[in-house]
């Protein structure tokens, strides 16, 4: 029996939320029939389809519940992520290893670093990675969608959501003589910060009163 029904969304991979059109026999090239899942992009009005053999079901989820969704948007906002650095191949396995779990908080995960990667990289005055820029607007993408339905809100609001995790998140930052963290917010709030400096090595916590 197949899990899911004609009409359920789903979440298919980094291809975003789409709906079951339907289930049935279909015949590919010289491959015997075989049954499969016919999806369309739930967010766009294009007429692809995708096919999914619904023995291969496993590439699908449910969209996440709306209490799941918002209590993995405040574990992630309150938790604290390495910035990823290194090099290009090693960065592009990491992320498409986040992607292919194709788990909702290990998307906010891959969200949450690459965002924080874009912040510090701004503060320094320097270009964002083309490949960090691809990755961010694909989650990003995928993300939205999915808090749009899971929460019963327009993808505008669910991007708004989406960048509350990025406000006030604590970003550790790694390297041969410093140690440090420190917390974006609103520039409305207050700021305070402690300092903590140690033999060979410095300890920086910058804080936001949110």
């Amino acid at each position: 029996m197949s899990r899911f029904q004609a009409g359920a969304l789903v979440v298919y991979g980094n291809l975003g939320v789409h709906e079951v059109e339907g289930i049935g026999l279909r015949h590919f090239c010289d491959e015997p029939a075989r049954e499969y899942y016919t999806l369309r992009p739930y967010f766009s009005d294009s007429h692809d389809r995708s096919y999914i053999p619904t023995a291969k079901e496993g590439v699908l989820r449910p969209v996440t519940p709306a209490q799941q969704a918002a209590a993995d948007l405040a574990r992630i906002k309150a938790e604290t992520l390495p910035i990823p650095t290194g090099i290009q191949t090693a960065l592009a396995e990491h992320y498409q290893a986040l992607l292919h779990t194709n788990d909702f908080y290990q998307y906010l995960t891959l969200f949450k670093e690459l965002g924080q990667k874009q912040t510090q990289q701004q503060s320094r005055g320097r270009k964002i990675n083309a490949m960090d820029t691809y990755f961010y607007q694909m989650v990003e993408r995928v993300l939205r969608e999915e808090l749009a339905v899971s929460l019963g809100e327009s993808q505008q609001e669910a991007g708004k959501r989406l960048l509350g995790v990025l406000n006030s998140s604590c970003m550790m930052i790694f390297t041969n003589k410093c140690e440090g963290s420190f917390c974006e917010g609103s520039p409305l709030h207050l700021f305070f910060a402690f300092f903590i400096i140690r033999i060979g090595r410095c300890n920086v916590v910058i804080c936001s009163d949110i």
